[in-house]
């Protein structure tokens, strides 16, 4: 599939510093497994500190394969770039090695929000799409225009935390019985009207759209079922690193960690969450609700 690469594509990874961190006290990590390659930030980040390092990097979105597939470092074999979801690639048939860091940054790139064509942003007009790999057929216009009142008021309470959808859900449903949603804008006027966020800065579509989005990309279901799947592919002593955005990526990456402690796999690298500092989410705005947690597999396994 050839996609056309956005020019001056720009986007800020988060939590480098600390990220760099976790092998202050370790020896340099030799292969790493970047499972969400995005724009390449952690990535080459990494190559930055450890010259050395062979990376493993995977993405299931074409325009960033693309992307990727022009930099010097995935030319010259430096980072091995391959076309996967996260979720399947340990069940795969790709042949697999073992690292010293698994790496997973959650969510949805800078690019990807910033691109109208791709759905995802209630600030400009584009199609209601969502899908991170377009080889998918399910879009979030299936979800508004075809799910009945019940299945869009639990998609809502569940994965936008929203308390009380029922208004916007009855306005959507008679919007479509006259006409079919179309575009972005039209559901994000839609949810503007008709739910008020109260005490929030942020726009009233956010977890409207970040609902639609996870539902699309079956986000929370793909990350619960793979975490574990990935332990074997991590050398005794090495770190798996899980960026988040959203409280109930984290409770899932929370539970799975505290179960691999419990099962004598290792120890949590830091108790507590790790988040981005003051001024980095001065600097990077969308840092602001990134959550870092770091397992570290035990050396004897």
């Amino acid at each position: 599939m050839n996609v056309p690469v956005k020019k001056n594509t720009f986007h800020t990874p988060v939590l480098v510093s600390e990220l760099m961190a976790v092998f202050s006290k370790n020896h340099p990590p030799e292969k790493i497994l970047d499972c969400t390659f995005g724009m390449g930030g952690h990535s080459l980040a990494l190559l930055k500190t450890f010259s050395q390092v062979h990376i493993t990097a995977l993405d299931c979105d074409d325009e960033a394969v693309q992307y990727g597939s022009s930099l010097k470092e995935v030319k010259e074999g430096q980072i091995k770039l391959l076309k996967y979801n996260f979720h399947n690639f340990v069940s795969s048939s790709e042949p697999k090695e073992t690292y010293d860091l698994v790496l997973m940054d959650l969510g949805v790139s800078s690019p990807q929000l910033d691109q109208k064509d791709r759905g995802f942003s209630f600030y400009q007009k584009g199609p209601l799409d969502m899908r991170m790999d377009r080889e998918l057929k399910f879009k979030a216009s299936d979800i508004v225009n075809s799910w009945g009142k019940k299945e869009l008021v639990r998609l809502f309470q569940t994965y936008g935390e929203i308390r009380s959808p029922y208004k916007v859900v009855e306005a959507i449903l008679r919007r479509r019985r006259k006409e079919k949603f179309k575009d972005t804008m039209e559901l994000s006027h839609l949810i503007q009207q008709h739910w008020t966020r109260r005490g929030r800065k942020n726009h009233p579509a956010t977890p409207w759209f970040l609902a639609l989005r996870m539902e699309v990309n079956q986000e929370l279901e793909g990350l619960s079922t793979c975490l574990p799947d990935f332990l074997p592919l991590l050398r005794g002593g090495g770190c798996f690193v899980v960026i988040s955005f959203h409280s109930l990526e984290d409770r899932i990456v929370k539970k799975a960690f505290r179960q691999f402690v419990a099962e004598g796999q290792g120890t949590l690298w830091n108790k507590k969450v790790i988040r981005p500092s003051l001024e980095e989410r001065t600097q990077n705005p969308r840092s602001s609700s990134a959550k870092m947690r770091v397992f570290k597999k035990a050396t004897d396994i």
